[in-house]
């Protein structure tokens, strides 16, 4: 007869299957062969193909209705199982049997009329069981015996009317009785607490509508907290109620009313009298409201309460609280005070920690805070504070503070006093308008700092030493600011033990070379919501402990391949999401890369979005992959075959028109065609540079390679060039076709000039025809790429040819000229002397003349 559930169970699985698919099932593997969600898929039984190693199972929402016996055997490893809303009537013994390592059963919203007395044999780990609106009647006759491991059980919005509950629910922290129908109490119904003396359990009675408690029923009980929120629906039966918890020991308990009912208890003289008789230690009084002007009995039965918290009340003042000088806890949330009242509160010599928040009208101070020498944290977020002086008001006398928050506030003007916090390890000025900040070295002596949150607060950087003396913090938060240009480069240099850096919605463009130098041991790196184009690998280099990087909502087309090689192989997590991607075919290379990685770093994909070309607007990028990118070869040679000669012919004729490159064919004919007429070259060196920078060339490169034992004759502008004839012609004659090499000095001068312009094209031309490598460029100040490619195919060539820097220091400099000579001497039998540079002006080479 016991196996006659199990074949009926059986019988209707094998119908399932004949009438329908049960092979397949539509469940959403959220963590492969560990997690899965059926959620809301009209299941009636248990999918048969669900692998046995889930560990996790949300069921909810489907039409189940019994649970025979051992109806989970198919998946026996399970832990987390949700059959929220189920429509289950009946749960028949065993039905949970082989669920050895389940530890959370949610049963909510199931109109359960059957519980066998066996229901949950089995579930020897079981910790968390939910039964909300299932309709439960009896706790006392609830078939929960054997589950010994049970830590808390959530049986809210049921119908129960007894607190009466079995000895084997003694071993739980959090029983859940929100919203029944417990209207009396009386001392039967807690003698089970009363012959064990627990201090573990939390006991939640809230919402349920309390109309009577024996007085006496709560003495000698002892608990770890007790809610009784919304039990009373006057401020008589509240006053009532609290008398008849005498005798009760709990260390938290939790009285008052809820914001959105739609009657309100008001305070009267001795309402928590009852407190007296109750041995309390945290108490939380939520909207109870009409507090008059001057209470002082509210602290009277607070003699030994060390925490406190008044939420959504509307306190406006705070009386003297002598009687509750042992405080060291107080919350003062949502309340009507107009200023802090610094004087009361300096009478709680104890106090540790502060909370006076979303007060609408708090704007400033009735006073400065004295005395409260013990105060390690103070939180003032979201009031409507205005601190002229921060932070005289609030440290004064506060040597041990460690945490404060001022976030969400009008304005905060920061002074010098604002130095004088050496123990302070966190501080949240977030949303609130700051003086100062970025301006002066504010944070000089916070040497124990470790988090810092700056969002957002309209402060714009300007000195390099923003974050000096900030040596042992771990956490910067300063999106939504602004920062000089001028100070990237070195502004966070002296973070060395930061671990989490947020820069996002700062409007940046560009990230300097250097601008992460140092931070060797940042994991979590923020830049969303700027204007990024690019991110060069030398910025990357130094975040070889790198986890976490967002790049999301800038203006990236795609990621280079340089740059997606120096990502730090420690990163797990790279958000790429809303920026306006390239799809075409030119950026296959990093379509494939996205799709590669969607797996392993990237988040937040089906974010990335292709902004072009205009037909692939709004596509995932990782759809475009399979787009036909490559040109048949036939078609293409066919089309080669035709443009070639045509293109040749226009090349043809452009140079032959061109009277410069014209000059450059005939020099190339001369030295190929007629050998014999071929001279030695007159100079080392054709120096192409901006007159902007004509004071480098005569101070540092002319001295530098023009004198001494190696010596070099360089073709200057000002010096070599005839006068009177074309510039063309001078540069050509005079300056390419007479020199070995090409010397180019770049700078923003230089990219701003059309005769520089001019001049490397040319020389690029002369390189060409003359078959070898004559152009060394020197990059004499830093330059981003947008600046580059100002000057046509300047970007490209650097990125294919090596160059000279201009260093700043002397090891740098020296290195600099050694290189430059060896340049210059690579490939030539070295003159040790020229003649006198002065009298050659105006010589004319025989080579130009075949």
């Amino acid at each position: 007869m016991d196996s006659l559930p199990y074949i009926l169970w059986l019988s209707l699985y094998l119908l399932r299957c004949y009438v329908g698919p049960c092979a397949g099932h539509s469940c959403i593997e959220e963590i492969p062969l560990v997690s899965f969600s059926c959620s809301a898929g009209n299941f009636s039984i248990l999918p048969v193909d669900l692998p046995a190693s889930i560990q996790s199972l949300d069921f909810s929402f489907n039409p189940l209705k019994y649970l025979y016996r051992k109806y989970f055997s198919l998946v026996p490893n399970l832990q987390e199982l949700d059959l929220t809303r189920c429509s289950i009537m009946r749960i028949d013994d065993m039905a949970f049997q082989g669920l050895d390592n389940l530890h959370t059963l949610v049963l909510t919203g199931n109109p359960v009329s059957y519980w066998a007395s066996q229901s949950f044999f089995g579930l020897q780990s079981l910790h968390r069981l939910v039964v909300v609106e299932t309709s439960l009647t009896s706790l006392f006759d609830f078939p929960v015996g054997n589950l010994t491991s049970l830590r808390e059980l959530n049986a809210g919005s049921n119908l129960l009317t007894s607190l009466r509950f079995p000895t084997s629910l003694l071993s739980l922290y959090t029983l859940d009785l929100h919203a029944n129908q417990i209207a009396d109490i009386c001392e039967s119904d807690l003698e089970t607490l009363r012959s064990i003396k627990t201090i573990n359990l939390t006991l939640i009675l809230s919402r349920n509508r309390m109309e009577h408690i024996a007085p006496g029923a709560f003495r000698s009980i002892t608990l770890h907290g007790l809610h009784i929120r919304g039990c009373f629906s006057t401020a008589e039966a509240l006053r009532t109620g609290l008398k008849a918890l005498s005798g009760l020991q709990v260390e938290k308990l939790e009285i008052g009313h809820y914001r959105n009912y739609g009657f309100k208890i008001h305070y009267q003289d001795g309402l928590l009298e009852g407190l007296c008789e109750v041995d309390a230690q945290e108490l939380t009084i939520n909207t109870i409201v009409k507090f008059p002007n001057g209470t002082k009995t509210l602290f009277d039965c607070m003699k030994n309460m060390t925490s406190l918290r008044l939420v959504n009340t509307n306190l406006n003042t705070f009386s003297p609280v002598s009687n509750a000088s042992r405080l060291q806890y107080l919350v003062l949330k949502n309340c009507d005070l107009s200023y802090v009242p610094s004087w009361d509160l300096s009478n709680l010599l104890f106090l540790r920690e502060l909370r006076i928040t979303g007060c609408r009208d708090l704007a400033k101070f009735s006073m400065d805070l004295i005395g409260m020498y013990m105060l390690e944290l103070l939180d003032l977020s979201r009031n409507q504070l205005r601190i002229d002086s921060c932070c005289s008001q609030i440290i004064s006398g506060i040597l041990v503070l460690k945490h404060l928050n001022l976030s969400y506030n009008m304005l905060i003007h920061i002074n010098s006093v604002f130095l004088e916090l050496p123990e302070l390890c966190s501080l949240d000025l977030s949303h609130s308008r700051l003086l100062n900040v970025g301006k002066f070295p504010i944070f000089m002596r916070l040497g124990k700092l470790t988090v810092l949150d700056l969002s957002y607060t309209d402060c714009h950087f300007l000195i390099h030493c923003s974050f000096c003396g900030l040596y042992s913090l771990k956490q910067l938060s300063v999106s939504g600011n602004t920062f000089d240009s001028n100070i990237l480069s070195a502004v966070f240099q002296n973070l060395t033990q930061l671990r989490s850096l947020d820069l996002s919605d700062c409007g940046l463009e560009d990230l300097p070379t250097g601008i992460f130098s140092g931070l060797e041991l940042l994991q979590e790196l923020k830049l969303s919501g700027n204007r990024l184009l690019e991110l060069q690998p030398s910025v990357l280099t130094p975040l070889s402990a790198l986890t976490h990087l967002d790049l999301s909502g800038n203006q990236f087309q795609s990621l280079p391949e340089e740059t997606a090689r120096a990502l730090p192989l420690s990163l797990a997590k790279l958000d790429l999401s809303q920026n306006p991607f390239d799809c075409s075919c030119s950026q296959h290379d990093f379509v494939s890369w996205t799709n590669e990685q969607k797996e392993k770093v990237l988040t937040r994909s089906e974010h990335m979005v292709c902004k072009t070309p205009e037909h692939l607007q709004d596509f995932q990028l990782t759809d475009v992959l399979h787009l036909n990118c490559h040109v048949d070869l036939s078609i293409l040679a066919g089309v080669l075959g035709t443009l070639l000669p045509a293109m040749t012919a226009f090349l043809l004729l452009y140079l032959c028109y061109s009277q410069n490159y014209l000059l450059l064919l005939r020099h190339w004919c001369c030295q190929h065609l007629y050998p014999k007429r071929i001279t030695e070259d007159e100079y080392d060196a054709f120096v192409i540079y901006s007159s902007g920078d004509e004071e480098w060339v005569r101070r540092q490169l002319v001295p530098n390679l023009e004198e001494g034992k190696t010596r070099f004759r360089l073709c200057l502008h000002y010096r070599d060039f005839l006068p009177g004839v074309a510039i063309t012609s001078n540069i050509i004659n005079e300056g390419l076709l007479r020199s070995r090499k090409a010397l180019v000095i770049l700078s923003r001068n230089f990219m701003q000039s059309p005769w520089c312009s001019f001049e490397f094209d040319m020389a690029k031309s002369w390189q060409f025809l003359e078959g070898r490598v004559g152009i060394i460029v020197i990059l004499l100040e830093q330059v981003t790429k947008v600046e580059l490619r100002q000057v046509l195919g300047l970007h490209k060539y650097l990125r294919r040819n090596t160059y000279l820097e201009w260093g700043n220091g002397p090891l740098e400099r020296t290195m600099f000229w050694v290189r430059l000579r060896k340049a210059l001497d690579k490939g030539h039998s070295r003159r040790t002397s020229y003649p006198n540079i002065e009298n050659n002006y105006g010589h004319q080479d025989d080579e130009t003349q075949c």
